[in-house]
């Protein structure tokens, strides 16, 4: 048990300790406190209630203790009461620690007060009992009977500490100049006191607060590991064995920094949102509430929705990985899984001192001794130890810690110590924790031949290892420091070498706990002592440092030329002509089976600009030869290294023409087909290999700009192939579209010759003149490259859009515009996109800022951040990366499209009634990297510093506040989601994304209270929230379109006064239902997973618009409510489906309401009930007790829907609730 410790501290709180003295800016008390907060902080860490604390005030403006009825015992007060210490009462404490306005109190009393708290408290109970009085000593003090006080101090075995401020200290060095002589007599009495108390201490506080940086090491009890028999040979078939009763404590142990919990904070108030939604469990000593974490099981089930179903931990069973198989135990058999162990302690053998490598120790020592009071056992651990320590051996033991456990194998060595003979113990490995490699000798060279040498170039001489051996032994920390005496000795002894990572944090921990308000103060100088070696002793051995150096013949590395001119050929160390020698003048000669080293090799031996042009053209006719002999693109990657190979190398010669040349030669060629047929898809690969021309931004002498490299770049996706129009159409593009791969379609050709049109060829492209017809047909091919991808067909593009084309730097955006943060755009492809086609799309999105060629033109945005305007989010139009997606799906063939689900609102932001607080207008490119754009208006597009400052309000609480309350609303949350890291958000483990969940879950509940008006049981008559309910059917049969569209709306204005009557069923006849069926599926009823039933809408008639009248039917539903601007809040059973039907058909459902919010039947059905599984609608209405009929017809369900949200809500605030 730990033991039990009562510390009552004494502050004086007089109106001298607000003074500041001897140079300080802080206040006496102030400063004193420093010491205070750290030794409170660490019982408050340590969590333990045998730790108490009480605190009493000196000199405090009133009297409060125990012993205030008798005289003497004036201005002490007992701040609190000898107890645990926890957050709370830390906190409450902090709030009486200030100076009084009194300058009388008697110290001697509050120390009579403090006995007597312990006293009352502890009994006599055994207690370690501490008072440590602060003081400055500046009020009168009454020296009678401090002899029966210290009398009294030692029978209850109290340890007095008297620590003054400014006190006179001569050990420690510290005297103040112009003491009062009040002050000095003080000093006096209670020094007088403390020497008359056992152990009492008197000290200076400067020297207690000098001292506080020094880590304090924890003081742990042994811990015992085994207690048993520790045997040699075997005691039941030997009986002259040895047996000997041992006991097993840990020497060393790891010390680890204080774990981090995951917790919520307490609520001081009652009937918040944390307090009604979390079981809390406090946590002992702490005012956080744990987190309660639970775990679900699921499992492939083709017919459960979603394609997986939940199963409970019990029925699973334990399977074992055998290759890519699972092989199942069961768990009556498990135990063969398992060595049966019994509980021992048995010597193996013994090995000599010299046979034992350091390197085996695998873990912690332990110490065995023998059992206490057992006097034989103890004789024969003496035999064994000193037997041991004279044959110079260590013994090998196979140690089982209990029965069951896992056995290990463990080294003991003999420890002969002052009062014990003892056995340590350290791990040892087994075969399959040892990693064997093999290294060359270090004194000697073995040739290729066998022959070994003992002289060479790479082995060190012996001037070299004296001097290397003279430098070490200057360097040597074992006489470096100095003790108390001036002696040299140890300059980091292990009990002044302290884990900086772990004090840092307990520091921080303590700073944060005490000042939460404060910066974290820097790192103690005591834990960065050892953090490098000390200046002096380098200093001092600097000339042994030359002298290595000099012996070792250390030479700089040149850095690496760039260019030919300053490129000298690489000579053989020996000073001959290879190639003479060898008789051959095979150089600058390049071998397609060694291209890439024989080029390098031709590039550094060349000497004239003709061999450099040899050896390009050389490796331009390799490359070529690769890609017509390619078998599908089978030798395309061997082509693109060489490619870049040259490439870097022509650089680094300064010849980039030479490359530019070859770039230009390749592509016509590519182009025309005179490399084995069609190979347009190589070039592809060349430009997401970013191996385009060498322009003057990263060649001083190429004569290629920016503009002409972009003209170079081909437009794959324009090429034109044409076709005499006497052929069969549809069978040539069958034929092309098997051929290619991808789908083809017919487009008209355009007036301008296109670039891609081999030079031979030119006379075959037919011009169309307006207005007729051209006499050709052609085909383009629907093929996008990650930078040259077209506009989709009938697609505009991003700056053609009002109101980018005429917007300005820094003007505000429309109101209706949505926007998506470029870094969800950057992270799609690691977050967004399934494994398949990861790779595949990312050279889409990766360095998109930096690439040249842009997918489309575009308009960047900017806001600053609302709680920090120096900082700021990068926005491009939702628009904008719908339209990218389409065009990767185009190239690609992929199916990408913006995420459904929580994740979705982060890709649509829009800042609807914020007023100055939208996005602002940053900057436009059009066909060049946003980074180069950006850099040319002298912004830099990665840091939001140089971005222009926002005129106008600032984002102040008075401005946000003056925000109507759903734009303030709208316009935090954006903030919110701007904010939100995907990768964290990706890296979020299955309890951290349950918590999510439920807390997102809780705020949709109370937002729903919040539209409704809902406070203290009764509702907002003046709400101006509508309901827009919103339910689809869709065919269930590929395609799957929507076949049916209900609405059901609720005008809180139109409600008024009405009471909502039972979970709101006196509103139900409030409600207007809407049912528009898709005319041209009218006549197609669901049958297989759902049993439709279109023709039976229950309130109302049906509307049969067509696909093209959808949207317009929907928004004359909704006008009456826009153009009025109304709050409206979307509500739906799965909403996120609903929402993504509406999409299908090309209506932006959140957009067009302008929605100041979502509500879901099914989350708040769960928040209600408080489960986290998903029910159906007609298990949520059974819930509530509502009837229903005909589900599955949309115009019903929008209605019952509407009506669940609503009851729901009702239902959460009832008394009875499950919540």
């Amino acid at each position: 048990m730990a033991e039990k410790e009562a510390t009552v501290f004494i502050l004086d709180l007089g109106a001298s300790m607000g003074k500041s003295r001897s140079g300080r800016r802080e206040s006496d008390l102030d400063w004193s406190m420093r010491y205070v907060w750290d030794k409170i902080s660490d019982i408050v860490s340590a969590n333990r209630k045998t730790l108490c604390v009480g605190v009493v005030g000196l000199r405090t403006d009133e009297t409060r203790n125990p012993l205030m009825a008798d005289d003497g015992y004036e201005n002490i007060s007992v701040l609190q009461e000898l107890g645990p210490m926890t957050m709370t009462s830390l906190k409450s404490l902090q709030t009486s620690i200030k100076p009084s306005k009194t300058y009388s109190g008697d110290a001697i009393s509050a120390i009579v007060v403090a006995v007597d708290m312990i006293d009352t408290f502890t009994k006599k109970l055994k207690w370690t009992r501490k008072i440590v009085m602060i003081t400055d000593a500046q009020s009168a003090i009454d020296p009678d009977d401090i002899g029966d006080i210290a009398h009294k101090i030692n029978d209850s075995n109290i340890t007095l500490t008297v620590l003054g401020v400014d006190f006179d200290d001569p050990e420690y060095g510290f005297k103040e100049e112009d003491k009062s002589p009040t002050k000095a007599d003080n000093e006096k009495t209670l020094k007088s006191l403390a020497d008359q108390c056992t152990g009492g201490v008197f000290a200076s506080i400067v020297e207690a607060i000098d001292e506080i940086d020094t880590p304090r090491v924890k003081q742990v009890k042994p811990y015992k590991t085994y207690d048993g028999t520790l045997v040699l040979g075997d005691p039941e078939k030997f009986p002259s064995a040895l047996n000997i009763n041992v006991e097993r404590y840990f020497k060393t142990h790891v010390a680890r920094q204080i774990a981090a919990s995951t917790v919520v904070l307490k609520s001081e108030q009652g009937g918040t949102q944390s307090t009604h939604t979390l079981e809390e469990e406090p946590m002992d000593g702490v005012e956080f509430s744990a987190v309660k974490q639970a775990r679900t099981y699921k499992v492939n089930a083709p017919d459960a929705p979603g394609g997986k179903k939940d199963v409970e931990f019990e029925t699973l069973a334990k399977g074992f990985e055998y290759g890519r198989t699972a092989v199942h135990i069961s768990e009556s058999e498990h135990n063969i899984t398992k060595l049966e162990t019994t509980k021992s302690f048995s010597i193996l053998g013994f090995i000599p001192w010299d046979k034992w490598e350091p390197f085996l120790g695998m873990g912690e020592v332990c110490v065995t001794h023998a059992r206490k009071f057992d006097e034989k056992s103890e004789l024969a651990m003496s035999s064994l130890v000193w037997g041991l320590n004279e044959l110079e051996s260590y013994a090998v033991a196979r140690l089982v810690t209990k029965d069951g456990k896992e056995p290990i194998l463990v080294l003991l060595a003999p420890g002969l110590e002052p009062e014990l003979e003892c056995l340590y113990d350290i791990p040892l490995p087994f075969a399959e924790d040892v990693r064997a490699y093999k290294f060359p000798p270090l004194d000697k060279v073995i040739t290729v031949t066998g022959k070994t040498l003992t002289t060479h170039r790479l082995l060190p001489t012996d001037e070299l290892n004296e001097a290397m051996g003279e430098y070490v032994d200057a360097m040597d920390l074992d006489s470096y420091g100095m003790d108390d005496q001036g002696e040299p000795a140890e300059f980091a002894p292990i009990d002044e070498t302290y884990n900086p990572i772990i004090h840092r944090i307990n520091n921080a921990v303590k700073q944060r706990a005490v000042y939460p308000d404060r910066p974290i103060e820097d790192i103690p100088s005591v834990l960065l002592r050892y953090a490098k070696p000390p200046q002096d002793l380098i200093d001092r051995v600097q000339d042994r440092i030359e002298n290595l150096i000099k012996e070792a013949e250390v030479k700089k590395v040149p850095p690496k030329a760039k260019g030919r001119r300053n490129r000298e050929a690489v000579k053989p160390l020996s000073g001959l002509d290879v190639d003479a020698l060898l008789g051959g003048d095979s150089k600058g000669q390049i071998t397609p089976e060694n291209a890439v080293p024989d080029f390098k090799r031709a590039m550094a031996t060349s000497e004239e600009i003709s061999d450099i042009q040899s050896a390009a053209k050389q490796m331009g006719d390799i490359i070529k030869s690769l890609v017509t002999d390619s078998f599908g693109d089978s030798k395309y990657a061997q082509a693109v290294e060489c490619i870049g190979v040259m490439r870097d190398e022509l650089i680094n010669m300064e010849e980039p023409e030479m490359f530019n040349a070859f770039a230009r030669e390749l592509k016509k060629m590519l182009l025309s087909g005179t490399l084995g047929g069609d190979r347009r898809d190589f070039w592809f690969k060349v430009r997401w290999s970013r191996l385009g021309l060498i322009e003057q931004s990263q060649s001083d002498v190429s004569k290629v700009t920016a503009d002409e490299a972009d003209e170079v770049r081909l437009l794959i996706w324009n090429c034109i192939v044409l076709m005499p129009a006497s052929l069969d159409i549809e069978t040539r593009l069958k034929d092309l579209e098997s051929i290619l791969g991808q789908a083809v379609f017919l487009a008209d050709q355009p007036q301008k010759e296109p670039e891609c049109v081999p030079e031979e060829d030119e006379s075959r492209v037919v011009q169309r003149k307006e207005g007729k017809p051209s006499s050709s047909t052609n085909a383009s091919i629907d093929c996008v490259t990650p930078h040259d991808p077209p506009a989709s067909s009938g697609e505009e593009e991003i700056d053609d859009m009002p109101p980018f084309s005429e917007l300005k730097i820094q003007d505000l955006s429309d109101e209706d515009v949505a926007f998506c943060p470029w870094k969800l755009v950057k992270g799609y492809a690691d977050y967004y996109t399934g494994k398949a086609n990861r790779e595949r799309v990312r050279p889409f999105f990766d360095n998109a800022l930096k690439d040249r060629d842009w997918y489309f033109r575009v308009s960047s945005f900017y806001i600053r951040d609302t709680t920090d305007p120096k900082k700021a989010h990068l926005l491009v139009s939702s628009r904008q990366v719908e339209n990218l997606l389409s065009a990767i799906n185009r190239a690609l063939g992929t199916e990408l499209t913006v995420p459904y689900g929580p994740s979705r609102r982060a890709f649509f932001l829009r800042f609807t009634g914020c007023g100055p607080f939208r996005p602002r207008f940053l900057l436009h490119h059009k066909r060049h990297a946003a980074a180069a754009a950006a850099t040319g208006s002298g912004l830099d597009i990665e840091d939001p510093r140089t971005w222009p400052k926002d005129d106008g309000p600032v984002a102040s609480e008075e401005a946000l506040a003056a925000l109507q309350m759903d734009a303030g609303a709208r316009l935090t949350a954006n903030m919110a989601r701007m904010r939100r890291d995907p990768a964290k958000v990706s890296k979020l483990t299955a309890a951290e994304r349950f918590e999510t969940r439920k807390e997102a879950r809780k705020k949709e509940m109370q937002a729903m209270l919040g539209h409704l008006g809902l406070k203290d049981g009764a509702v907002d008559s003046k709400s101006d929230v509508v309901f827009f309910s919103v339910d689809v059917e869709a065919i269930e049969v590929s395609p799957g379109p929507v076949s049916e569209i209900g609405i059901a709306i609720l005008d809180m204005q139109r409600v008024g006064e009405q009471s909502p009557g039972s979970r709101g069923r006196d509103w139900w006849p409030l409600m207007e239902a809407h049912h528009l069926r898709i005319k041209e599926y009218a006549g197609l009823t669901n049958y297989r997973y759902v049993k439709g039933c279109p023709d039976d809408f229950q309130f109302g008639d049906s509307t049969f618009p067509s696909r093209a009248e959808a949207c317009a039917a929907v928004l004359d539903i909704l006008r009456p409510y826009v153009d009025e601007r109304r709050r409206i809040v979307l509500a739906g059973h799965d909403i996120a489906q609903d929402v993504g039907y509406m999409s299908r058909l090309g209506f932006d459902l959140e957009g067009e309401t302008r929605s100041v919010g979502t509500v879901d039947a099914q989350v708040l059905h769960k928040v209600w009930m408080q489960s986290d599984s998903g029910r159906a609608l007609s298990t949520v209405l059974d819930d509530l007790g509502f009837e229903y009929a005909y589900l599955h017809n949309a115009g019903n369900d929008a209605v019952h829907t509407l009506r669940a949200v609503i009851g729901a809500a009702f239902a959460y605030t009832e008394p009875a609730s499950p919540q």
